[in-house]
């Protein structure tokens, strides 16, 4: 299973109680703009090899891209979801590196969240 299959996987697991779909890779044309539903997209960012020695890497850092789009007119408390969902991907081996900040979608007027994670791949 890839990275970000594994990464889905996760994040539905994590969220089932307050996310109605996770995507990876993209959101399909004909739900880009439901705003009933809370949305979860994860994608690939970039990976990085490192640990260098003996003139090869051991060790691929993988970057995921990960976005929630909350349903128009919810009543979520997106701080305390969100690091819930902070501290249990770092229970599971992720980091979180980045967080963009949330935005409201000016097409949609969807609250959404945009943040980076990273996993360490030995190889």
């Amino acid at each position: 299973m890839t990275i970000l299959m594994q990464a889905r996987a996760l994040l539905e697991s994590l969220t089932s109680d307050w996310v109605d779909v996770v995507y990876a890779d993209a959101i399909p044309e004909e739900d880009k703009d439901k705003v009933d539903q809370t949305v979860i997209l994860v994608r690939p960012a970039y990976d990085q090899l490192e640990d260098y020695g003996s003139d090869s890497f051991t060790t691929i850092t993988r970057h995921l891209n990960i976005q929630i789009f909350y349903k128009v007119g919810n009543e979520l408390d997106y701080d305390d979801l969100e690091v819930k969902l902070y501290k249990a991907l770092q229970q599971n081996g992720y980091r979180v590196d980045e967080i963009k900040g949330r935005l409201i979608d000016i097409d949609t007027s969807q609250d959404y969240q945009t943040f980076i994670v990273t996993i360490n791949k030995i190889v």
